[in-house]
């Protein structure tokens, strides 16, 4: 049989007022002496007592719960930052809805009318791009909400990015003064300003560098369909341009599915190519160590997320804030660190 506050209350002869502000942590600031906040906790945790989350939520005007929205839950990349916030969130005693909008933007849209729906109390979110609609509707009501990895430069917003194109400047440059003289882009989702800012570092440093910026060194990669078109995009290249020397890959997936390509057709890769790439993974680490790599903040995106939601939650603030970190940028020949 279900267990209510009165159940509680009745049992052990106190209000119904006092059992419910006492179990729901603000004992102390109501004046409850410890003896009663430990004498309700103990009896609480005996009868396993779960309270109602919506009855709560109505009644003190917060659920506790926080909504995260990200493109692609499979993307080792947003796995890693969905655990940052997460453990984040929950150290702030928040519970986390995960959810993945598979780079849609309409399911993004719904995905946000749905969180609003379970009464979260706000929602980070690295939107697709491909639609508006979803962010629109965040700015034009009262719940806050942060904009994580990606975000646009023309909407005043909650932010959290890193430097993306000083990042992708420092790799080229580098794998020009090593010696490549055709480094190739290998990139996708060109629609995103962040994916605008790393080509914009790409290009920049070779011009700093005197090299060509051919057309035909920039590959633009479907994203929807990258496993197969990165293929029928290299071989393009190559039959282009056989004496590139260089690869500079706008994010790990494409660096991975590069790397297959050169083995498939057994390409030397790592004697033939100077290469550096934005983000790291584990299997990069194995498949080419001798990649540069501009090693992204995951931890602290995800603090930093939290960190300014809670600040608009807690402090109903209003007030936006821009945060831009800095990626470490792991060069070839030196050692990379976890």
């Amino acid at each position: 049989m279900k267990v209510s506050l009165k159940d509680i209350a009745q049992a052990l002869n106190l209000s119904k007022a006092t059992i419910s502000w006492i179990l729901s942590g603000q004992g102390e600031a109501k004046g409850f002496n410890e003896a009663t906040i430990k004498r309700v906790k103990e009896y609480a945790e005996s009868i396993n007592y779960r309270p109602n989350q919506v009855a709560r939520s109505l009644s003190l005007g917060t659920s506790n719960t926080l909504g995260l929205i990200i493109p692609f839950i499979g993307d080792t990349f947003y796995a890693q930052l969905a655990q940052s916030i997460e453990t984040e969130a929950e150290r702030h005693n928040y519970a986390l809805f995960v959810c993945s909008s598979e780079g849609d933007g309409d399911k993004e849209y719904k995905l946000i009318q749905m969180l609003k729906s379970k009464q979260v109390d706000g929602i980070i979110v690295a939107p697709t791009k491909t639609s508006r609609k979803g962010i629109d509707l965040l700015t034009q009501e009262t719940l806050p909400f942060v904009l994580v990895d990606r975000y646009y430069p023309n909407i005043p917003t909650n932010y959290v990015i890193v430097n993306n194109c000083q990042s992708c400047y420092d790799l080229v440059y580098h794998i020009g003064k090593k010696g490549a003289k055709k480094i190739a882009l290998l990139t996708t989702d060109v629609h995103l300003y962040v994916m605008k800012q790393r080509i914009e570092g790409y290009r920049k440093a070779l011009k700093d560098l005197n090299l060509p910026n051919e057309l035909s060194l920039e590959i633009f990669v479907e994203r929807q369909n990258y496993k197969v078109d990165i293929i029928d995009k290299l071989d393009c290249l190559f039959s282009e341009q056989p004496d590139v020397t260089g690869f500079f890959f706008s994010t790990h997936y494409l660096a991975l599915e590069s790397i297959r390509y050169f083995i498939e057709r057994n390409i030397d890769y790592r004697n033939r190519f100077q290469m550096g790439c934005f983000h790291e993974t584990a299997s990069l680490d194995i498949l080419a160590p001798e990649m540069s790599i501009a090693k992204m903040p995951i931890q602290e995106m995800g603090v930093e997320s939290v960190k300014i939601l809670l600040e608009n939650i807690q402090h109903k603030t209003t007030e936006n804030r821009s945060v831009i970190l800095e990626n470490e940028i792991l060069l070839s020949g030196y050692s990379k660190t976890t």
